[in-house]
């Protein structure tokens, strides 16, 4: 099978240069944009999951002007878990959502424990 057709005609459009539409396709980033104010002080504190099956530990530098509610978002990725799932607590005191990490005396190589929704007291 032949073809013996002629192109005869002229493109106005310059495809040489960077293209003006953006991508279509989004990303989910992994890590939340920052909701709170920022400029706190930065600590690295030992996350340890206590939901599921094993406990698992991780270390994460966190500003501590942060909301508690981005800290769980960005620790439920790591972890692979959904926040609704589970609360933050450090030395027994359940974190609220819509407080700063300031608000809780936390201190660098502090432990923050991952406790199941269920289970957390408020």
């Amino acid at each position: 099978m032949s073809f013996d057709e002629e192109f005869d005609e002229e493109f106005d459009e310059d495809l040489g240069g960077p293209s003006e539409k953006a991508p279509s396709k989004k990303f989910k980033s992994k890590t939340p944009e920052i909701k709170g104010p920022s400029g706190g002080k930065k600590i690295s504190l030992y996350f340890t999951s206590t939901v599921g099956p094993g406990e698992k530990k991780q270390k994460l530098m966190v500003d501590n002007a942060n909301l508690v509610d981005a800290i769980k978002e960005t620790v439920g990725n790591i972890f692979g878990l959904d926040p609704n799932d589970f609360h933050l607590s450090s030395g027994g005191v359940t974190m609220e959502e819509s407080s700063p990490l300031s608000d809780y005396n936390v201190d660098d190589g502090d432990e923050v424990l991952l406790i199941p929704s269920s289970t957390a007291g408020k």
